[in-house]
Order: C-alpha cells, then structure tokens, then sequence
C-alpha cells in the first residue's frame, strides 16, 4: 500500500508465544487503510519467521530486522520508516478490538486533533478491567501533568499525526527503554498540539509479570535513573521540580522493596526524600521507612511485603 492513512508499529521480541493474536486483530480491523510496520529487535526464537509468513500473506505488511537494541531503538525505526498520516503503536504481546482504528481515525478527522487517546483494557489470567483515561483537562500540558498521576503514558492508546514528529523533532531516546513512551509524550505535549478524548476501550493490555515494568533488577534500576535524568532534561513545566522528585521518590521506593538497594543507597535515598516520606499516607509504609532510617532493613522488608 502507497498511501496508508495509518501506520501501526509493533516492535517484537522474542514474542513467539503472543505475536500470532497481535497481528491477527490488527489484520481483522473495520478500517484497512493501514500499514504495519513489524520491527524485529533481534529475536532468537521463531518470531522472525511469524513475522515474514504473515508479511507474504499481506502486502499492508512490512518486517524489519536489527540487532537486539531494545523497545526505543525499534520504536524509532518503526517511526522512520512509516508513510501513514497517523501513528500508532501495538505491542506484542497486546490485541485490540476490530473497531479500534476506525472510530480513533474518524475521531481525528471530525474533530481536526492532532492526537486522539481513548481507554484500554488491562487483561490478566483472570479477569479484564476497564480503565478510564479521561482527562480533567484536556489541553496538551493538562493531559502532560496527569501522565504522572493518573493517565497511563503509553503510545498504544493514542493515535497520533506524523507530522507533530517531525514538526517537534520528536524522537526516541536511545538506550533508555523504561517508560520510553513518556518521554515521547513529554517531548509532544510541551508544545501547543491539540488533543481530543474518546471514552471507548480498543487496547488489551498483557499484564506480562517478566516486562521491566514490573521485573525489577539493578540493570531495570539503573535504567529507571536513566530515564528520571532524561526527564529532568527535558521536561519545562512549571512543576517540573515536584514532578522529579516524585519520580525520583518512585523509583528509590520502587527499588527498596525489591531489595536491590546497597546500605549506602538507602541511607542517602532516606535523607534526600525525606519530605516525600512524611506525605506517605499508608501507616505500614511509614512505619517501614522509619525502620530503615533507624536502621532495621530486614523488618522494614518483611513489614512492607507482609
């Protein structure tokens, strides 16, 4: 297809389990003015070859290979080799619902919006919830502040034109791969874009337990740091100072619980967040950091996981 309206970008690795129900509900979609841009990060297992049988079965269809760079490298690819007016992304191990590219593109044409986000569902083994992502506020950096509160900074939910890209010189930043998609929202959401609200969930979102997202190491750790520097940098919001420390204050909390803190470590985070810990509402939390400051690691670990 020369002229796609819309270009899906579905990095993949090693995803062989999932990748088969992904490309299966993109290809089952109400709207077929579409492309779908395949980015394989360097896949070991059989995903390379799902990806070319469906490539010779559709032309809409395209499939990339690099070597394993990580999510932003292959979402940086995907987006500068895409032709579409609009963009979107779809995980691997995600589907959506047939209707989704239809009602986002009609949705973006009515209203003239230079992005359109709509609610998902989160999926895991045993039930399906139905998150909302209304905003209160629907200009750019209204939607921005509320992406570290409650509306999920992901690139799946929203659908988004090309050209704001370029426009803005937005770009993925490479080697961090945690919360990539934020620091995309953070480079767009800064300037004067407008941004439109569809209250329907399209997006099945895979709770995967083994993600970086949820499976903390020293490596995901430091990745985190990375990218609480990046944001730093680029963020320019007049609460940018409150919004730092914050994620800051996530990422120490985030990284204690998983035990993957030095002594040292947990001593200085202790004495940089310490006006963070008394905002702490939860009393076992409170009572946990108390016991770090006093000294008492281990019944801070066993309180706070009890």
């Amino acid at each position: 297809m020369n002229n796609p309206q819309i270009s899906i970008i579905t990095p993949v690795y090693n995803a062989e389990k999932y990748l088969k129900r992904c490309i299966d509900s993109i290809l089952k979609q109400t709207y077929t003015n579409f492309e779908l841009l395949l980015i394989n990060d360097g896949s070991t297992d059989s995903s390379p070859q799902i990806c070319g049988e469906y490539a010779k079965m559709d032309n809409r269809i395209h499939v990339f290979h690099k070597k394993n760079g990580g999510v932003a490298s292959a979402r940086q690819l995907g987006t500068d080799n895409a032709k579409g007016e609009y963009l979107i992304h779809v995980d691997a191990d995600d589907w959506i619902e047939p209707t989704m590219l239809n009602q986002l593109y009609d949705k973006a044409c009515e209203s003239g919006a230079d992005v359109v986000l709509c609610d998902y569902y989160v999926n895991n083994p045993t039930e399906q919830i139905h998150i909302s992502q209304k905003p209160t506020d629907e200009t750019a950096k209204g939607v921005l502040r509320e992406m570290f509160q409650r509306l999920h900074g992901s690139l799946w939910n929203k659908l988004v034109k090309r050209a704001c890209y370029k426009e803005h010189c937005v770009h993925f930043i490479s080697g961090i791969d945690y919360c990539e998609d934020v620091l995309i929202w953070v480079q767009l959401l800064q300037h004067n874009i407008k941004l439109v609200y569809l209250p329907q969930a399209f997006y099945h979102y895979r709770m995967t337990p083994t993600s970086i997202t949820h499976n903390i190491t020293r490596k995901s750790y430091d990745m985190r740091i990375k990218y609480r520097d990046e944001l730093s940098q680029l963020l320019r919001l007049p609460d940018t100072k409150e919004i730092i420390e914050n994620v800051s204050f996530n990422i120490f909390t985030e990284a204690f619980v998983h035990n993957i803190l030095t002594q040292e470590e947990i001593k200085q985070g202790l004495k940089q967040y310490k006006e963070q810990v008394y905002k702490v509402k939860s009393p076992k939390w409170k009572l946990g950091f108390l016991l770090l400051a006093w000294g008492f690691s281990n019944t801070a670990h066993k309180l706070i996981h009890y």
